[in-house]
């Protein structure tokens, strides 16, 4: 190409570009333009955060009614007992007690889906099956929560605050591991009662340590009680976030990922 060519394809192009940068200046009224979309996309935004809270709203009337009796069960006996001035031995059974009690009524309410098969239904709709899962486990999980943390405050009066949260905590977290881990691991129509069953057996074991081994409850096997609910909380938040992947999946892992976790 010619020197004359290409200063003619220059001023071809520089034209071009003159005559896009004035249909690209701003128009008038621009700015109420920009002030308009933000409004709406704020009214939008509310709005969005108002269906959130009809969701968590849904998510609590949804919820089994018997599962809200259990908690009131747990808060109405912790303030007998100390109102009835309990033996310590009392209150640590009830301590111990309550939280796999708690846990079994919760997870029958968490994996309800998954025992009547419809977690591949609830991940094809809009709000999906992770999310109503973790609105189940928010709403229900908290409600269990607060009644062990009533109970714990209610027992303080008769042994101490360490011994209360080791003695409560404890069965609380083994509980809702291992039920979460059966939970996703058995047939889907034995989720809810593999659930029932591990959280029974807790139970029973500290019920039992309680009647037989009372040394399993005195002051010098705090650290015990402490590293068991340490490692009860690592196991339930690995199988937490196990449960909220089998709920994405629609409740349907493949052979190959079951493989896996089984190892």
């Amino acid at each position: 190409m010619r020197i004359v060519e290409k200063r003619q394809v220059e001023d071809v192009l520089r034209r071009h570009y003159r005559r896009e940068r004035r249909l690209a200046e701003e128009p008038p009224g621009r700015a109420e333009v920009v002030a308009a979309l933000a409004a709406a996309e704020a009214a939008q935004a509310a709005g969005r955060a108002s269906r959130k809270g009809d969701f968590v709203r849904a998510a609590i009337k949804f919820s089994p009614r018997a599962f809200w009796a259990v908690p009131a069960v747990v808060v109405v006996l912790s303030l007998v007992l100390a109102l009835a001035g309990a033996s310590a031995r009392e209150v640590e059974a009830a301590l111990v007690s309550s939280g796999p009690v708690l846990v079994a009524a919760c997870l029958t309410g968490v994996v309800r889906a998954r025992s009547c098969r419809m977690q591949e239904l609830e991940a094809s709709c809009p709000h999906n099956a992770v999310a109503v899962a973790c609105a189940r486990l928010a709403v229900l999980g908290g409600a269990a929560l607060l009644a062990l943390a009533f109970a714990c405050a209610a027992s303080l009066a008769v042994i101490p605050v360490g011994a209360a949260l080791a003695y409560a905590l404890a069965p609380y977290l083994i509980s809702a591991a291992g039920g979460l881990m059966l939970a996703r691991r058995v047939a889907a129509a034995d989720a809810a009662a593999a659930a029932v069953a591990w959280s029974a057996g807790v139970c029973a074991l500290c019920l039992l340590l309680r009647a037989a081994l009372p040394g399993a409850y005195e002051a010098g096997t705090l650290g015990m009680w402490a590293a068991a609910s340490t490692a009860g909380a690592i196991w339930l938040a690995r199988e937490a976030v196990g449960w909220l992947r089998l709920c994405a999946e629609g409740g349907a892992a493949s052979w190959s990922a079951a493989r896996a976790g089984a190892l």
